[in-house]
């Protein structure tokens, strides 16, 4: 152990709790010590007023749920003499709020103690959710050690100690952000996952949309997937491609409809405005086949393309800025599934074209393809990653 820890601030546990996880023998991935902690600190969250106001911090707290917990533990099998490696340290997004505490339960679902660097931007989210775990932790003192939660800056020292203790290091954040921390030499046999920049893209059959009943539940899965993080997460869609014969009406009636109803849950940044602005004058000028749909009075920013960018969204500056495609067949999106794709979310396109356009493309990238609504919603396969596999380590036993 280090004589201080200057430049440390433990939000949750502390030195003692450190020297506890070091010692500690991991756990069985999914035991019931472990589903029973999660679950608690699920209800923890759900019995404060406070994460009723937050989108984020409800979707955590449903996905903790014990019911949730055990759908998670249905999909991935555990052998006989499977265990988590031991210590985890979490590196977390600066600018995604609840990305911290899904890291986390995945290293404690894994049988493992967990150091977790919070994001440095200060969120109300991550209040509520320390809070939480507080309250919880009270309750389970013999698994205090598991969940050490700490803020620094970048002090590179720090990050060499945590590593040189952890058994696996989960590293969030950009291709630059990984690349510093890579620095830290790990132990011999620790592991590193790193989720890079990635982007992610929607597809829309308009004609489905102009079908749909509940529009406005539609319009609010939109928002989940992209401006509740204000397009940050490497979920979120930077791009809208429209499928079908009516997208010219579906279109104008799907942009309409969905920054009326922003009106009372977006809030516009007058920084952001003059980003967009700038750059769309950069599209421009790199790129003639952008042009301006309309700006909605600011709250959204309709930039459509005539042909698909991948490098366009490698370079998505966020804050409401989408690009728009017509798009012929399912099949023109295949420009944009290299290797930093992740995430394709759809509306009314059929899972057997789905499945047709992947057998048949065998594209690089995309990690996931999901409905409208759940680009956001956690899994323990993750940016490709199983999780459970990468976290934990199998004995081999023959007899």
């Amino acid at each position: 152990m280090p004589h201080n820890f200057k430049g440390v601030t433990f939000r949750i546990g502390g030195e003692e709790q450190l020297h506890q996880a070091l010692s500690a023998h991991p756990c069985r991935p999914f035991s019931e010590e472990t589903m029973a902690l999660v679950a608690r600190f699920s209800a923890c969250l759900r019995e404060d007023p406070r994460t009723r106001e937050w989108p984020d911090v409800m979707s955590l707290a449903f996905w903790c749920r014990r019911a949730s917990l055990k759908q998670q533990q249905g999909a991935f099998p555990v052998t006989q003499h499977q265990t988590g490696r031991g210590l985890a340290f979490h590196i977390a997004p600066s600018n995604v709020a609840v990305n911290f505490a899904y890291s986390l339960v995945a290293g404690l679902l894994t049988g493992n103690a967990n150091i977790v660097r919070l994001p440095s931007k200060p969120f109300i989210q991550v209040e509520i959710i320390c809070d939480a775990w507080r309250r919880c932790l009270t309750e389970f003192s013999a698994q205090q050690h598991r969940v050490i939660l700490v803020n620094y800056g970048h002090e590179s020292q720090i990050t060499d100690y945590f590593s040189g203790l952890c058994h696996a290091r989960l590293i969030w954040g950009g291709d630059q952000t990984i690349a510093a921390i890579r620095r830290s030499p790990l132990p011999a046999r620790a592991i590193d996952i790193a989720f890079a920049d990635r982007y992610s893209f929607s597809v829309i059959n308009a004609d489905a949309w102009l079908a749909a009943e509940n529009k406005a539940r539609i319009l609010e899965d939109f928002y989940n997937d992209t401006l509740l993080t204000d397009q940050q997460a490497c979920s979120a869609s930077k791009l809208v491609v429209w499928l079908g014969n009516r997208t010219p009406l579906a279109r104008t009636m799907f942009w309409e409809m969905y920054t009326a109803w922003l009106q009372d849950k977006y809030t516009l940044v007058a920084a952001n405005v003059v980003k967009n602005l700038t750059h769309f004058c950069q599209d421009v000028a790199q790129n003639s086949g952008s042009r301006l749909v309309n700006r909605h009075e600011n709250m959204v920013f309709r930039v459509e393309s005539d042909h698909l960018d991948a490098d366009k969204l490698r370079d998505h500056h966020q804050s409401g800025y989408f690009y728009e495609y017509m798009a012929h067949s399912l099949d023109d999106i295949a420009p944009l599934c290299g290797e930093k794709c992740q995430t394709i979310t759809t509306f009314g396109v059929a899972v057997e074209d789905i499945h047709c356009f992947m057998s048949q493309t065998h594209p690089r990238g995309v990690d996931r393809i999901v409905p409208l609504g759940q680009s956001m919603q956690f899994s323990l396969l993750w940016d490709g990653y199983d999780l459970v596999s990468y976290l934990t380590r199998h004995v081999q036993v023959i007899s």
